[in-house]
């Protein structure tokens, strides 16, 4: 049910009933008198529902596309969830140990921190996976109001609230001392919490900058089994450089790995077609595997790139132009952790090895505006895309480029634009998305969808974006505010627990 709440399905009635589910069941394994290890064992169980459902399309990149056999791969899910689990688990047992007594305030106080906690955790640890974070199943709900302030980690703080003082006011629990005092008390503190948000705006947190910049955005459809083919390679080429070429755009956006061959290697006719048309004043961004230089050579050689072709700095194939490199990599797929060498060679992954891109790199400066982009998952990292919109010259507009065919027709795409409309909301930032099989979209800065092209179909989507300026409070002190709330909720339960528990033993 809870992965259910998240794209495709989405809606964020569902995501706060299952979360109220859930601690209702906890609510009564404690008044049964379950120990902490039982309580947090019911939370890994409702772990493996939610992710091993919300993430099933990892089998289809394993198996399909990567040739593990599928029990094999189907096993790999199954587990993967059961560790993304044990945080929620590790969560629910702090929590029973350190408010034990269920009184309904403290124990909505402690969830809220330990949950918070245990997200921020889960999207920390071991280069992190903050896939499915509670605060996204909250999108176009009252929460969501909340984003530009405390990001969505504090969306999903706020609805684990409600979900707990929800539970509370359904199965108070055989110690409270007034039944029908508690339930209504809880009612009207989870009613609150959610209507209290709908106070905040949806814009003034940032404002226009300079005139709307005319965009392209390109989607190939290249089969994820087709697409490191010589022939296949040579096709998308010619398709990209067509499509290029026939639109009018300042700046037109190519996909993750549009090209899967460094841009020196593209044959001299279609590099003459895509460079003359840049020369009439039409800027590419090109997603492209780029050879790092001789003295940045320490490892991988090649970087997960964005190289942008304009009129300014076009070379010819081989020269040095403005990019971007990928910097957070995806685990398997763009690295090997160390240890699982015999995982990856299950699988027939190319380009599965990277460079890893310097952080701090400056956005691309383009009709006015400035974009920083960002390469598949990397938007899934709140705290490292606030970075790109602050200082004096930060970015106006964020683009992400994808190439998420690994997942097939799966709800690994919608669920991914649904991680970009939360970037926009608490930035107040545009999101451009330039994807191979989908989701291809704009995102104004208030976090809707202004455009969009069918999944699974080769386009073209051409969009006016306004860039914008401003810090949101998120934007500017990222998720500190958020933690240590969550720091002090925690412990103020625990310390109100032990003191409520030395009063009663007097």
């Amino acid at each position: 049910m809870h992965a259910s709440a998240f794209a495709p399905a989405e809606h964020w009635l569902v995501g706060l009933a299952a979360i109220t589910g859930l601690f209702v069941l906890l609510r009564r394994a404690a008044a049964r008198g379950a120990s902490p290890l039982a309580r947090a064992a019911l939370a890994w169980l409702f772990g493996i529902g939610w992710f091993a459902a919300g993430l099933a399309w990892l089998y289809v990149s394993m198996h399909v596309y990567g040739g593990m056999p599928a029990p094999m791969a189907a096993a790999a899910v199954v587990l993967f969830a059961g560790y993304l689990s044990l945080y929620p688990a590790a969560a629910t047992w702090i929590v029973a140990r350190a408010s034990p007594t269920g009184d309904p305030l403290p124990q909505a106080a402690a969830l809220a921190g330990a949950w918070t906690l245990a997200e921020w955790a889960r999207g920390t640890v071991m280069t992190g996976f903050p896939w499915l974070a509670a605060g996204y199943a909250q999108i176009d709900g009252p929460l969501d109001r909340l984003a530009p302030v405390t990001g969505v980690y504090g969306i999903g703080a706020a609805a684990v609230a409600i979900a707990a003082l929800l539970a509370a006011a359904i199965a108070p629990g055989a110690g409270a001392p007034d039944v029908r005092r508690t339930r209504a008390t809880a009612a009207l503190l989870a009613c609150g919490l959610l209507v209290v948000p709908l106070a905040l705006p949806r814009q003034g947190w940032t404002t226009p900058h300079g005139a709307p910049l005319q965009v392209r955005l390109i989607q190939g459809n290249v089969a994820q089994d087709m697409k490191f083919r010589p022939e296949r390679t040579i096709a998308a080429m010619q398709d990209y450089a067509a499509r290029f070429e026939a639109g009018d755009a300042t700046l037109t956006i190519l996909p993750e790995t549009a090209w899967t061959v460094p841009w020196d290697r593209t044959p001299e006719p279609i590099a003459r077609r895509i460079l003359e048309h840049v020369g009439r004043g039409h800027a590419l961004a090109l997603g492209v595997p780029t050879f790092l230089a001789p003295q940045d050579r320490t490892g991988p050689q090649l970087a997960n790139s964005v190289l942008l072709l304009e009129r300014r700095t076009a070379p010819a194939p081989g020269g040095a132009v403005p990019r971007y490199d990928k910097q957070h990599l995806v685990p398997f797929g763009e690295f090997v952790p160390p240890g699982f060498r015999w995982f990856v060679d299950m699988m027939h992954i190319p380009l599965g090895d990277f460079a890893r891109g310097a952080p701090g790199q400056p956005p691309f400066e383009i009709g006015g505006q400035r974009i920083a982009f960002n390469i598949c998952y990397e938007d899934l990292f709140g705290e490292e895309i606030r970075e790109a919109v602050r200082g004096d010259r930060g970015a106006t507009v964020l683009a992400n480029v994808s190439n998420i065919a690994w997942f097939g027709d799966s709800h690994a795409l919608p669920q991914h634009l649904a991680i970009a409309r939360m970037r926009s909301l608490e930035t107040g930032r545009p999101m451009l998305r330039a994807t191979n099989t989908g989701t291809t979209a704009a995102i104004d800065a208030k976090g809707r969808v202004i455009g969009r092209l069918p999944v699974h179909a080769a386009g073209t989507l051409d969009v006016a974006v306004q860039g914008t300026e401003g810090l949101t409070p998120f934007a500017r002190w990222g998720n500190a505010p958020v933690l240590v709330c969550a720091l002090l909720l925690l412990g103020g339960a625990a310390f109100g627990a032990r003191a409520g528990g030395r009063a009663q033993s007097r």
